[in-house]
């Protein structure tokens, strides 16, 4: 997407808004998010739409009416996509579709998200867990640092979707960190760097998920590869769309939880009397959860078209229009939660929209929220005195607000 207002003035939304998208602004974007707001919770920058306020958001969100960029739309503003790799596997999955191609390509995967599959997993979820955090102890032993997201963060979900979609263990590690780039592609601004290396990944993720599909062909499997194949086979899906829906699924499917992980044991350890609440009533951890994903959400934004003429938060816009919804400027919008800065699970829940609304209400939000609800008291009883071991980082980017390293210090 394209942003072409002038240099901004001083105090302006503009001018907030450049600053959002700076390094310091990526590093910490709550004060530029409530700057934005209280000049225009409906700002136009360029050919876009921000949109900071709870009310704007929930609206577009949850209302039918607003699309989700699908290959048409791409076909008519980005001419070529399809001759990239990662645009072309990207773009045709489930969540860049509308209408009847969006509700197909949901229910082939509505038994893997079932209730009964949702049982089977926390068993799954509790046992990896125990086996990381075993691992962990022994990394942490000489009383030195250890990284969250190398020990627990990452491999916990890449487990649990690598088990789910039949990946062998020993590849899981390896096409993790091809994930992490291929998943740039939805970055709203990259350089020229990322773009290298998300192709490379991209091409490398289309050739091994090519052989996966070819290997369930001819022996067929108990996984959710499998299961999309037969779908592809019988005429559900095409080809594009079966690669698509495999690469996406690997790759959001473990870096939203790794993301959610990291972000919930940072705001516990910077609020100690919150870790020890947990640990004294696990049944808390619901709460805990559900506080971490309002206060710090995985993904920051949520971009819509409007597919009519509409008005949001008494601005008229046309049809055809890209709207950004900034997720983590609306779960601290204080018309809808009192003292939003604040990390306060004993607040009385609302609905958080960081995993979006309506029909594209993110398929695996359930999953995503399980495996936090089993790895994070586990984490705090099995070490009592966990402490932070040095200055986490993460990647400089709002959609996916992810640490990519975070030191931890088992013993205090």
């Amino acid at each position: 997407m394209l942003i072409s207002d002038p240099v901004p003035d001083s105090g302006s939304p503009a001018h907030v808004l450049a600053r959002l998208m700076s390094p310091e602004g990526l590093a910490d974007p709550y004060p530029h998010y409530h700057a934005l707001r209280s000049l225009a919770p409906v700002h136009k920058a360029g050919n876009v739409y921000f949109l900071s306020g709870y009310a704007e958001c929930q609206q577009v969100l949850n209302d039918p009416r607003f699309r989700v960029q699908d290959p048409d739309w791409y076909d008519a503003g980005l001419p070529g996509w399809r001759e990239s790799t990662a645009t072309r596997l990207m773009y045709q999955s489930v969540q860049s579709r509308n209408d009847h191609d969006h509700s197909r390509l949901r229910r082939t995967l509505g038994g893997a998200f079932s209730p009964r599959r949702m049982a089977a997993y926390r068993m799954l979820i509790g046992q990896v867990v125990s086996v990381l955090l075993d691992r962990m102890a022994d990394a942490g032993a000489d009383g030195g640092s250890v990284d969250l997201m190398e020990h627990l963060a990452y491999p916990l979900p890449t487990a649990v979707i690598g088990g789910m979609l039949g990946v062998p263990e020993a590849d899981r590690e390896h096409f993790r960190n091809l994930g992490v780039d291929f998943f740039t592609v939805m970055d709203m601004f990259t350089d020229q760097d990322v773009r290298e290396r998300q192709a490379a990944a991209a091409q490398a993720m289309l050739e091994y998920w090519t052989g996966m599909v070819e290997q369930r062909r001819r022996a067929p499997r108990e996984d959710l590869t499998t299961e999309l194949t037969r779908a592809c086979d019988t005429g559900l899906l095409s080809e594009d769309e079966l690669l698509g829906m495999v690469v996406f699924l690997f790759a959001a499917g473990y870096g939203t939880t790794a993301a959610l992980l990291g972000n919930a044991t940072e705001q516990l350890l910077t609020h100690p009397d919150e870790a020890v609440r947990l640990r004294e009533d696990p049944s808390r951890i619901d709460a805990v959860v559900e506080e971490s994903l309002r206060h710090d959400p995985p993904s920051q934004l949520a971009p819509r078209l409007t597919g009519e003429d509409c008005t949001v938060g008494g601005v008229d816009i046309p049809a055809g229009q890209l709207l950004v919804s900034l997720l983590g400027a609306a779960n601290r919008d204080p018309a809808q939660y009192p003292d939003p800065d604040r990390f306060l699970p004993s607040r009385v829940p609302g609905r958080v929209l960081s995993f979006g609304g309506g029909v594209h209400f993110c398929i695996g939000a359930a999953l995503s929220r399980m495996e936090a609800a089993v790895a994070l008291p586990q984490l705090f009883g099995r070490f009592p005195r966990l402490a932070m071991g040095g200055t986490p980082a993460r990647r400089p980017a709002l959609r996916m607000r992810l640490h990519t390293g975070f030191p931890v210090n088992l013993h205090g």
